[in-house]
């Protein structure tokens, strides 16, 4: 074959390649499962999530207010389960070729497992041993995690919590004074003989466990989720290219230790290993051209950030000499400098992507703790009050915003002189994500205080919203640009919310994998949330009008 021949072929083979992509961006689902989810006596389940899954993929929606369900799917053999709360889950296989619903008759049934942190706290009582589990344990992953070990005495707690993260991130600080106190609550609320959560423990009274119902905004969704290639990543924060929709996170465990980008059209995943180990790739942001950077929190190594270009290659960028990691970076509106929070307790960088170069801005170290802030109320032993930065956003103005999350404060940072202003509002228990909207405000997350927070930057105020779920703990959130809504994490009650500013109405949506445990997600330019399980090993996508595609496939 000649020189002119081979780039024909390569030209008609690319021309294929794109066809096919853009023909399975296109093609409407060709099947369509429904049924109808009861209880034992017939009555129609509202709100049950129902999961049609074929290989790594599947589609969720939930049951309408008559029981029945549809999901428009293509052809194939599908394991299908639902999954209400207050029932037994069940599974069926379903042939998309043959004719017939797919019905469901649930059986009630409570199961301490089976319930969302968000319930299980709210179970907890305020003392000061529930009050330590309830923010330590929930700060970084479920109580479902807890629940694995439930039957374990004070002295197996005590061997198994210094060294629970082993291989995987980071290992948590543990004085011994820590480990003592926690492991005689894990054991009074969790232990063998508990009356709580123990395992001869009896059924909880549905009467005292706080569940919220889905409303009915939420029933129209359709959400799909995928299973990441790499089997255990912890995907970490997800961010969406509003230009092309590509879909990006990082995987951030040592194993994995790699940047990920997904495809929407094609439903494809590309992943890059990082070249230095045990990076911790933690949330990052798409760049200008397209590509990807992310902020490595792993400290003592000169690695503060890795880049992933449009055509995948990998590159890292250095501070020698600095020992701090990176935490979460943002982009300012000019596409010029990539900002992030770092593990550095008085500092932020901001990086040059036109230079290569670092820079660190200070600000004020605390003194004390403000009244009735996360870290004043916490329970058990703790050590100096701690200034360190968890998340920051730049407004249209460049401004740059920084959460204390255990102090509840925000600090403002101005990139030309270096000023800094804190802002804290009494009330305001904890803030961990921020974002910034078109009219100036910046939009926060109460983690421990299970509020939506908004600080009004003319007049300092900070306002909060309570979400419907009681326990909700928003972590990161971000703003749909196209209508001013504003999307969250709920990490604890395991739900995806969405916050109307105009109608101060909330939307939940249930996450159909428990211990999903979502970080920080994103919106892309349809107006569709996407989201990453840190503890599910999966990315998912929630179309809050899913109900108009599925009567457009009809």
């Amino acid at each position: 074959m000649n020189s002119s021949s081979r780039k024909m072929m390569v030209v008609l083979s690319t021309f294929v390649m794109v066809a096919l992509c853009f023909s399975t961006a296109l093609a409407a689902p060709d099947a369509v499962i429904q049924g109808t989810v009861t209880d034992a006596s017939g009555k129609p389940v509202r709100g049950a999530i129902v999961k049609a899954t074929l290989g790594t993929k599947s589609i969720i929606r939930y049951s309408q207010n008559d029981g029945r369900y549809e999901i428009a799917v293509p052809a194939g053999n599908y394991d299908v389960t639902a999954d209400a709360w207050g029932f037994a889950p069940k599974k069926q296989t379903k042939d998309t070729a043959q004719a017939g619903s797919t019905d469901f008759r649930l059986m009630s049934k409570i199961d301490v497992t089976r319930l969302s942190s968000a319930e299980i706290e709210g179970m907890l009582p305020d003392t000061d041993e529930g009050k330590m589990i309830k923010t330590t344990c929930s700060g970084c992953h479920a109580f479902q995690t807890v629940l694995t070990r439930r039957g374990n005495t004070a002295a197996e707690w005590a061997a198994f919590l210094p060294t629970m993260t082993d291989r995987r991130f980071q290992l948590p600080m543990w004085t011994p004074e820590r480990v003592a106190a926690f492991s005689k609550g894990l054991e009074k609320y969790f232990g063998p003989d508990s009356p709580y959560f123990g395992p001869d423990a009896d059924a909880p009274d549905v009467s005292v466990i706080k569940h919220t119902n889905l409303s009915d905004a939420a029933l129209k969704a359709t959400i799909h989720e995928y299973n990441v290639p790499t089997t255990g990543a912890m995907a970490h924060s997800i961010t969406v290219d509003q230009k092309s929709g590509m879909v990006w996170f990082s995987e951030y465990d040592y194993l994995s230790n790699k940047i990920a980008r997904f495809n929407p059209n094609t439903e494809k995943f590309e992943e890059f290993p990082l070249p230095v180990a045990k990076a911790l790739p933690h949330t990052g942001v798409v760049l200008s051209d397209g590509g990807y950077i992310v902020a490595l929190a792993q400290y003592n190594i000169p690695a503060k950030l890795a880049a992933v270009d449009p055509a995948g290659n990998v590159k890292i960028y250095e501070w020698p000499g600095n020992k701090a990691g990176g935490h979460t970076a943002t982009l300012d509106p000019t596409g010029n400098f990539v900002w992030m929070t770092t593990t550095a307790e008085d500092e932020v960088w901001r990086f040059d992507l036109t230079k290569k170069e670092f820079r660190a801005y200070k600000y004020p170290l605390a003194t004390a703790a403000p009244e009735g802030s996360q870290t004043a109320l916490d329970a058990g032993p703790r050590g100096r009050v701690s200034s360190g930065a968890y998340d920051i956003t730049i407004d249209s103005k460049g401004i740059a915003w920084v959460s204390q999350l255990s102090l509840g404060n925000i600090i403002r940072i101005d990139p030309e002189t270096g000023a800094t202003k804190t802002f804290h509002t009494a009330g305001v228990r904890s803030v961990r994500g921020l974002t910034s909207d078109a009219q100036g405000n910046i939009w926060f997350a109460d983690f421990y205080g299970h509020k939506l927070g908004k600080l009004d930057t003319e007049t300092g105020i900070m306002k909060e919203y309570q979400p419907l779920t009681p326990n909700a703990s928003p972590y990161g959130l971000v703003v749909d640009r196209h209508n001013g809504s504003i999307w969250y994490c709920d990490t604890v009650g395991n739900n995806i919310g969405r916050f109307d500013p105009k109608t101060e109405q909330f939307v939940e949506y249930a996450l159909p994998t428990r211990n999903t445990s979502v970080r920080f997600m994103g919106v892309d330019p349809k107006g569709r949330g996407w989201y990453s399980g840190f503890w599910s090993g999966k990315i998912g996508v929630i179309d809050p009008e899913g109900s108009k595609q599925i009567a457009a496939a009809n």
